[in-house]
């Protein structure tokens, strides 16, 4: 049998998991999920198992502003290092060495820069070619794939070298069915008969636009449905905008006799042999304008009970939008994606950004710096991502210095951080306008102030001038560690005295003081290196080996049930479209019992019955 052209079916590559509830681990055995819920599932399965020498060929499309880093699984995962790569630079088949994160070099990259019709760099295309670690093991591809997703995620297929298949199941789909439109005429069309037919399902009208404007224009579209209802009448008027051409209606006997007082006189209307024709047995035929009974018939065949009942289709499913990612677990960093694409088509891409804290190359923060003689020269700081802490190099307890030193800051990893001026001072500390106390006594004796947390007490309180008084001033302990000196007013109208203590004088030990410049923190959003992510069933969306979910997509590439199945293809459809053609009528003029039972018009039917 001759291969005919078919339609292309649409292919998704989603997320990569360990398989599960099989004979091997899920550390073993992994597998890469493609296609889409309308259609179904196939997985790409591999298998862990030792290596030899023969390097791992790959490609990939980065943007032009890449890093020259591939994250590769190859002896373990790792990110490749292409040496001496540039980015934003223009490159025509330029090979570069690969180094792994242990600077071992793996292997060669090439990468030429692809350019858009306006002659415009686009994007780089890079091949790559990395040798396995001797005696490691690697991932290796079935030599089944893609092996069909079976009901209920389970899969089967067989090692590389094997012979007998093994079992597994791929994890998130427990709950998954083959598509099928059960009860449709097309439900036992198979894979295999591809060859003949392109079997593919409706999801939107978008998708029923597409597919009618597909057929050749001018083409008659016949729905045999057991009523026209709403819904009907819409598909027929989207063939019509779409395609150009016109509609028929096929109904049974049973509603035909209720119509015959509404549409006796449109044309349109026919009726089938039949009493009565459930919802999911309906079907059309789309004719293309040129067919005659015998001949050809490249048309097209739907199928299903959405032929009469409105799916809820939406107007359009093509979505753009920003938003934050949702993580699947705790450590991750802060991400956003841009999420484009058809759901209908199961396109939708992601293109993820990460949030990340880069230090300043500048300092632009400053914090104060007092300590006693005993520091050791390590201070903490919030310069934009918490408390850290940072030390002052070629620091020495208890030095002493005249002026301001300069020294280097660190942080606990070593980095340099800015830079710090400290003073070492000694001896005392002068105090100001510590306040008044009136109506006290007739002395200055026993008033208190605090400082620094601690509190003060006067004692000893002795009169040096008529106004003017000095105390010593004692700690909390008892010591004395000051001077003060206090301005005594007598107030005559109330007969008492107001003391204004203006000036202490504290002795004090060594103590370093000075400020730090210190270099912060700043968040950036960079591009994910794999962009540019396809979102997976379910929402889910992989960048960098960090897996997040997208907020609202929870329902994304599951089956909703709400398909219309259709089927193109010659001599498949051919055979269908001849068989069912209401113009084919053979029998029509030979007098025989069966050409009186065949398709007729509305009106006609009416006619007969005296309706």
């Amino acid at each position: 049998m001759r291969k005919f052209v078919l339609l292309p079916f649409l292919s998704l590559a989603l997320a990569q998991v360990g398989l599960v509830d099989g004979p091997r681990p899920s550390t073993e055995v992994r597998g890469t999920l493609q296609g889409n819920a309308r259609e179904g599932y196939r997985v790409v399965v591999e298998f862990l198992v030792e290596t030899g020498a023969d390097p791992i060929q790959g490609s990939t499309n980065q943007t032009l502003g890449w890093n020259g880093k591939l994250y590769l699984c190859i002896s373990g995962c790792d990110y490749f290092t292409l040496s001496g790569y540039a980015p934003n630079t223009p490159y025509n088949g330029a090979v570069f060495n690969l180094y792994d994160s242990g600077n071992r070099l793996r292997g060669r990259a090439s990468v030429s820069t692809v350019y858009d019709s306006q002659n415009r760099p686009s994007y780089h295309q890079v091949q790559y070619a990395v040798w396995p670690l001797q005696g490691a093991k690697t991932w290796m591809p079935s030599p089944d794939n893609p092996v069909p997703l079976e009901a209920g995620g389970w899969l089967s297929a067989r090692p590389p070298g094997g012979s007998a298949r093994e079992r597994y199941r791929y994890p998130g789909m427990e709950s998954y069915r083959p598509p099928s439109v059960q009860g449709s005429i097309l439900s036992g069309i198979s894979p295999g008969d591809r060859d003949v037919v392109a079997k593919s399902v409706l999801s939107s009208l978008a998708d029923l636009r597409a597919f009618y404007a597909r057929q050749p224009g001018g083409s008659t579209l016949w729905l045999f449905v057991p009523e026209v209802s709403a819904w009907t009448q819409t598909l027929a008027q989207e063939f019509r905008a779409r395609n150009g051409g016109q509609e028929r209606f096929v109904v049974p006997e049973g509603t035909a006799r209720s119509y015959c007082s509404l549409y006796r006189s449109d044309a349109r209307y026919h009726v089938m042999p039949r009493e009565s024709l459930a919802k999911e047995q309906s079907f059309a035929v789309i004719y293309p304008p040129s067919s005659t009974a015998g001949s050809s018939q490249k048309g097209a065949v739907m199928a299903g009970r959405f032929l009469v009942d409105r799916p809820d289709w939406q107007e359009t499913d093509y979505l753009s939008f920003t938003t934050p990612l949702s993580p699947t677990q705790e450590g991750l960093p802060e991400a956003r994606a841009l999420v484009w694409g058809y759901i209908s088509q199961g396109n939708l891409r992601a293109r993820v950004e990460f949030k990340e804290l880069t230090l300043q190359g500048y300092e632009n923060w400053t914090t104060g710096l007092n300590y006693p003689s005993d520091w050791d020269g390590r201070f903490s700081a919030v310069v934009g991502r918490g408390d850290e802490s940072f030390y002052l190099e070629g620091w020495a307890s208890g030095a002493t210095w005249s002026g301001a030193r300069s020294f280097s800051v660190l942080d606990t990893q070593g980095r340099y951080r800015g830079y710090a001026y400290v003073y070492a001072q000694g001896g005392t500390t002068t105090l100001s306008n510590l306040g008044a106390y009136y109506d006290w006594g007739t002395t200055p004796e026993g008033i208190q102030f605090t400082y620094g947390g601690q509190t003060y007490t006067l004692s000893g309180c002795r009169l040096r001038t008529t106004s003017e008084w000095t105390c010593s001033v004692k700690d909390a302990s008892g010591r004395d560690v000051g001077t003060a000196y206090l301005y005594a007013y007598f107030v005559s109208v109330d007969y008492t005295w107001l003391f204004n203590l203006y000036k202490v004088v504290l002795s004090t030990g060594l103590r370093y003081t000075g400020s730090a410049y210190l270099r912060g923190w700043q968040e950036t959003w960079r591009y994910a290196t794999d962009n540019d992510r396809p979102v997976e069933a379910f929402g889910y969306v992989t960048a960098e080996g960090k897996r997040y979910r997208v907020p609202g997509l929870e329902g994304y590439l599951l089956p909703t049930g709400k398909d219309l199945e259709v089927a193109e293809g010659d001599p498949y459809v051919s055979y269908i479209t001849r068989s069912l053609s209401p113009q084919g009528n053979l029998l029509a003029g030979t007098g025989r019992e069966e050409a009186k039972v065949w398709f007729k018009p509305l009106r006609n039917w009416c006619a007969e019955r005296g309706l």
